[in-house]
């Protein structure tokens, strides 16, 4: 059972759903939408995604001669999944990865190779270009989704303007950790959780830390949510978001702590929030918004 409130940000479809944020004038901007009508309402209204470096965040009200209201309850409806046939679309081994190759000039190769199996990363060959494929799987193995992602295999940096999912015809797919379906594996029932934005990071954590903790990645800094949490009942959890530039308006540790504060009172698990970066970090690698990843790279190479 969930609320269905009458008015709520339109849910990502592509860039058709991301129009110029009213304030920082990027197209990073989510407009709210009548949830009955789906019709846009006064462009005003809705969310910057820049949360750190921009903010904007307007919603209606009734001061705007808006009700925000709870229109009735309903029953949710029945999550989706992917067919998992569709990995046999992508490649036998990740030998052409970017990401595999970077990975592999900074640790073992077999140890790159057990890891990236592991958390089910695959790689796609599109035109002349190699993607990095990222699925979503949960406690139950169920395909959630598919999140596809260019690399470069030199700088390991991923490229900003190439982002897809795996979107077939279904409209009830809904996301999770990823890494999510190792909670039950034998080498980490036990295992203190860290949660990281990036799924690259979530890999170098594992490979930097040989198993001595689970690392699962959100994806997003939007992206940590209560229902995400949930499976993580009964588990000591430890958040780490990216660093924030210092002059921003909003700092993603701050984002996160709130969210921490408040899950941990709502479910059932140990959520504290690591200030190791905030507290080691130069104003520079801050500015750079810098993650676990980049401080785990310098470490390796010292």
């Amino acid at each position: 059972m969930k609320e269905n409130y009458k008015y709520s940000l339109e849910k990502y479809s592509g860039s058709k759903s991301r129009f110029v944020c009213p304030n920082c004038k990027k197209r990073e901007y989510t407009r709210f939408i009548n949830s009955e009508t789906k019709e846009y309402l006064s462009y005003e209204f809705g969310r910057c995604n820049r949360i750190i470096k921009c903010g904007y965040f307007k919603y209606p009200n009734q001061e705007n001669n808006f009700i925000y209201e709870i229109s009735k309850i309903i029953v949710e409806s029945e999550i989706e999944y992917l067919d998992k046939k569709v990995f046999q679309y992508f490649e036998s081994t990740n030998f052409n990865n970017p990401l595999y190759i970077f990975l592999k000039s900074y640790f073992d190769k077999s140890k790159v190779e057990e890891v990236l199996d592991v958390y089910k990363v695959k790689t796609e060959k599109l035109n002349e270009d190699y993607l990095t494929i990222f699925p979503q799987l949960d406690l139950e193995f169920n395909l959630r989704t598919i999140k596809k992602m260019k690399y470069n295999f030199q700088t390991g940096k991923r490229n900003k303007n190439f982002f897809k999912w795996y979107n077939p015809n279904k409209s009830n797919l809904k996301q999770c950790l990823f890494g999510l379906h190792l909670l039950n594996h034998s080498e980490f029932k036990k295992s203190k959780i860290i949660i990281v934005e990036s799924e690259k990071t979530a890999l170098l954590g594992m490979l930097y830390f040989k198993n001595k903790y689970l690392f699962l990645a959100t994806g997003g800094l939007m992206n940590l949510t209560k229902d995400k949490l949930k499976p993580l009942e009964n588990r000591e959890v430890i958040l780490m978001p990216d660093l924030s530039p210092i002059d921003s308006k909003n700092l993603a540790f701050d984002y996160w702590k709130t969210k921490s504060d408040k899950f941990s009172n709502e479910l059932n698990c140990s959520i504290s929030i690591s200030n190791l970066l905030e507290e080691n970090a130069s104003d520079l690698e801050k500015n750079n918004q810098e993650d676990l990843g980049d401080f785990i790279l310098r470490e390796v190479i010292k």
